[in-house]
């Protein structure tokens, strides 16, 4: 099991540069050639996988968007415009949570159009087709997530299933529960607010505090897992699995 880091946001962005995992408290390097210098965003964690990246956006300020699939979590949320070659510009209104999924391999650009800053996690996933076909616009949950026009924010609870990809959020009531259980080699969850939960498993040690702020993550081995808000306020989590490069534990 994995006690872990990372934080900020790129949207749907990143390329391959650094090597290991990062402390809590530390910072990346820059993403070479990103047009959000200086640097509006950071690598965190890397294998072979994905990279993970904190970016924070500020007001008025644009970045460049992946060359691969890339998922975007938002933990401090606002207005942002997309636009790419021969499109529209589109806005986004993105509230803490919020999870956007944008298919690699186009040219585009993220604007922070709010006056605040922007921030969340990116994760890029170096595995060709592990998206699946990616996104429609056929409604609920799905439409959210590929950011379709007129698509309805995420509840607080949800779960979809994309390609390879596993993903679910939830909030989690102080002293509630939720259970999860299945053998997905890469699992996480993203901190959307600051943790203080327990996290109960299979395996040593078996019951591990984890406090974090927001924007970093929590890595879960595999099998079943008990997790406990120990917050005095609701805890909310974005999860993402899919079967990759195990994780050593700490």
């Amino acid at each position: 099991m994995k006690r872990n880091v990372l934080a900020r946001f790129s949207f749907a962005a990143a390329a391959l540069v650094a090597a290991a995992l990062l402390s809590t408290e530390g910072r990346g390097a820059a993403r070479e050639g990103s047009a959000a210098e200086p640097p509006y965003e950071t690598l965190l964690y890397q294998n072979t996988d994905m990279n993970i990246f904190d970016v924070a956006l500020p007001a008025g300020q644009s970045a460049l968007l992946a060359e691969h699939d890339a998922l975007f979590v938002a933990t401090v949320g606002g207005s942002a415009t997309l636009a790419g070659p021969g499109q529209s510009p589109s806005t986004i209104s993105l509230a803490p949570g919020a999870v956007l999924f944008l298919r690699g391999g186009l040219s585009r650009t993220l604007t922070n159009g709010g006056r605040s800053l922007l921030e969340g996690v990116t994760i890029e996933f170096l595995k060709q087709g592990l998206a699946g076909g990616g996104c429609s616009c056929s409604g609920g949950t799905e439409a959210s997530i590929c950011g379709c026009p007129n698509a309805r924010p995420l509840p607080p609870d949800w779960e979809m299933q994309m390609g390879g990809l596993a993903l679910a959020g939830m909030e989690l009531a102080p002293g509630a529960t939720y259970q999860i259980s299945n053998n997905r080699t890469t699992r996480f969850l993203v901190a959307v607010t600051p943790f203080d939960l327990l996290d109960t498993s299979i395996h040593e040690p078996h019951n591990v505090v984890v406090r974090l702020p927001a924007g970093r993550f929590h890595w879960l081995a595999p099998g079943p897992h008990t997790l406990q808000n120990l917050g005095s306020q609701p805890l909310q989590l974005v999860s993402v699995e899919f079967f990759g490069t195990p994780q050593k534990t700490d």
